[in-house]
């Protein structure tokens, strides 16, 4: 069975959200990024994915989830902004935004 977007971000947010100390744990979810094989996820620290905030940017590869499996992987940013499959939309129910905290 294929995983779907909710189920998706639930597998994101149950596995950084718990052991997060590198600012204030955010998603930003306005948008859907995915692929036919997988879902494209930002997540980082609110004060810079919202604020700007340089000093909390951490570097490393994109969280994926893989949509035939449900699994959690990484890519490098580079694979997925250069993927000519990769397809934007936006969230008609977004969880986070930029209010929250």
């Amino acid at each position: 069975m294929t995983t779907t977007y909710d189920q998706a971000f639930e597998t994101i947010v149950s596995h950084f959200k718990p052991t997060w100390s590198h600012g204030t744990f955010y998603v930003d979810d306005q948008e859907i990024v995915e692929t036919d094989e997988l879902y494209v996820f930002k997540v980082g620290a609110r004060e810079w994915l919202v604020d700007g905030d340089l000093s909390f940017a951490i570097a490393g590869g994109v969280p994926v989830v893989y949509k035939d499996s449900g699994l959690l992987g990484s890519l490098p940013s580079v694979a997925v902004a250069t993927d000519p499959g990769v397809r934007v939309r936006r969230n008609p129910n977004p969880v986070f935004s930029a209010d929250s905290a």
